[in-house]
């Protein structure tokens, strides 16, 4: 059939489309990271692309973006919000300060953030610090810091934030300080990840060096979910008072938390009660905890109740810890087990009892989904077939 069609009318014409369809089209591809190549294909296609100011609304800062591609990106995106992506993570970027032209290009498009990620050295980040002090970010949604070295905590701030559009934070190996705590009010997302718990600690939200003493209510009323992993407070003997209110909590996520001092012990205490006494929580995460902090933290949650809790997921830690009185805190909703790195045993001997959790309806045992039936004869040396 083919060798009846001529070659020229075998493919189609791509300036056969008209602006219309193309305009669809490059309307799924809104957020692409390479508006220039869709751009390159055909003339007719770089005038249709370059007239959509939603192709042009993500903008990368790495190692080898021009300050020419830049300015082009921000012209042609208008006046609509910018999704800023900058990673200078290269070793060479501790002594050479080349990109800063570049965002100092960014700077007077500050009220279109509406995302910013950073992820760079140590030194980067305090360059970095230095060119956004007090930059006025009306319109960010999400803020994520990554220090990619293992220096010191670099402090970025004051940020300042509209805390009724501000709403998701992820800090790594960072800490970041607003110009008002009030301006957190809006936040329903952190995730600190080897970070500081001071982000946690209402005394220390504006400076961990220099907290204040009045007693105040928290600020970050509105959190909804919460990853702490690897991040433990500061054992300084001030008084915990936290930053964040439970009371809309859905998610927990505690990982890869020590307490190797009982200062720690103590200080961490403060913040499990906390997040753990969310009424409306559904999904809890332990992971990689262990001596002390585990034991704390179990303490805890004997004392507590989860009656709306329906996903539990345990990974790393002592099952032979989980005794009955930790089973029972969950009452009966859970409906969703997750395990990973454990042992089995202590756990199956608790769900022989048809009563403990009997909205249970799937387990997961590293990555293989296990029936009930099944799940409660696993010995410790049991191996999935």
């Amino acid at each position: 059939m083919n060798d009846l069609v001529p070659e020229a009318d075998r493919h189609l014409n791509l300036d056969s489309l008209s602006d219309e369809v193309l305009s669809r089209v490059f309307g799924y591809l809104q957020d692409s990271e390479q508006p220039h190549l869709i751009a390159s294909i055909t003339h007719h296609w770089r005038e249709v692309a370059v007239g959509i100011p939603r192709l042009w609304t993500s903008v990368r800062i790495t190692h080898d973006r021009q300050v020419s591609v830049l300015q082009d990106i921000l012209v042609r995106s208008k006046d609509f919000p910018l999704n800023i992506y900058i990673r200078l993570d290269a070793f060479r970027y501790r002594f050479c300060t080349e990109y800063s032209e570049a965002i100092d290009f960014l700077l007077p498009h500050s009220a279109r953030w509406r995302t910013l990620t950073i992820i760079a050295t140590n030194p980067v980040l305090h360059n970095i610090r230095n060119r956004i002090h007090r930059q006025a970010l009306p319109a960010l949604e999400r803020l994520e810091i990554v220090q990619s070295d293992t220096g010191p905590i670099q402090h970025l701030g004051p940020f300042d934030f509209e805390p009724s559009v501000f709403r998701s934070l992820r800090l790594e190996r960072t800490m970041i300080y607003a110009a008002d705590a009030t301006l957190l009010a809006g936040l329903t997302h952190i995730e600190l990840v080897e970070s500081s718990l001071a982000m946690l600690d209402e005394h220390k939200l504006l400076s961990a060096e220099y907290p204040t003493p009045e007693p105040r209510p928290p600020s970050m009323t509105a959190l909804t979910h919460l990853v702490v992993d690897a991040s433990n407070p500061a054992t300084d003997g001030l008084s915990y008072s936290p930053a964040f209110s439970a009371t809309h909590l859905t998610s927990v996520s505690l990982a890869r938390l020590g307490a190797p001092s009982m200062d720690l012990v103590q200080a961490l205490s403060h913040v499990y009660g906390t997040a753990l006494a969310a009424p409306a929580l559904r999904m809890l995460t332990i992971a990689d905890i262990a001596d002390h902090a585990l034991v704390m933290l179990l303490a805890i949650v004997r004392a507590t109740r989860f009656p709306l809790l329906t996903r539990l997921s345990l990974a790393g830690i002592d099952t032979t810890t989980i005794d009955d009185r930790v089973v029972r805190a969950f009452a009966g909703g859970v409906s969703e087990l997750v395990l990973a790195r454990l042992d089995p045993a202590p756990l199956a001997t608790h769900l022989k009892d048809p009563d403990v959790w009997p909205a249970l309806e799937r387990i997961e045992l590293d990555g293989t989904e296990v029936p009930r039936p099944k799940f409660v004869t696993l010995k410790a040396a049991s191996i999935l077939q």
